[in-house]
């Protein structure tokens, strides 16, 4: 098969769909071209692919200077999600609860709606994850907060331990 001259007068092999070709440069360069990832929102710890992980001891293995091996403090940082894939975890949760919601100003009505103190307890995080969620996914019809803490008192009574028995519910 003959080959053809590129724009830039050098010669290469006729392409077929999917095959790395080598290009003026001798480089290979993938047929598919490979989209960045998504930008994250201003409030995650990390970039996309990567999760938070907080301050944990860390054992070192037995060395030379240590025979014994030591444990030492590994501070907060970003690692690597396995998948690769932007995912959340509870440490980067907590962090970003912790960071952002506090100052919030659209917050959900602050009536207890009849569950005493445990009706206002959730209050920062359910402004704050509506905020994070309409953000990030720019719906038509943002979600209310207030619906949101409706349904919240209605499901669980505000709560965290209660487990819902219906059909079709997991937990």
């Amino acid at each position: 098969m003959p080959k053809k001259k590129t724009q830039s007068g050098a010669r290469r092999q006729p392409s077929k769909r999917g095959r790395k070709i080598r290009s003026s440069k001798g480089k290979l360069d993938d047929m598919r071209k490979k989209t960045p990832p998504p930008s994250v929102h201003p409030w995650r710890v990390c970039p996309y692919g990567e999760h938070w992980v907080r301050t944990h001891p860390l054992h070192v293995p037995p060395s030379h200077t240590f025979p014994e091996g030591h444990t030492t403090t590994r501070h907060e940082h970003c690692a690597h999600n396995p998948s690769r894939k932007d995912q959340f975890y509870p440490d980067e949760i907590r962090e970003i609860a912790k960071q952002h919601f506090s100052d919030l100003k659209s917050r959900p009505c602050p009536l207890p709606l009849g569950y005493g103190d445990r009706g206002s307890k959730y209050d920062d995080l359910i402004a704050g994850w509506v905020q994070y969620w309409n953000e990030v996914l720019k719906p038509d019809v943002p979600l209310d907060s207030n619906l949101v803490k409706a349904l919240i008192a209605t499901e669980s009574s505000f709560d965290p331990n209660k487990i819902i028995r219906q059909p079709g519910w997991r937990r």
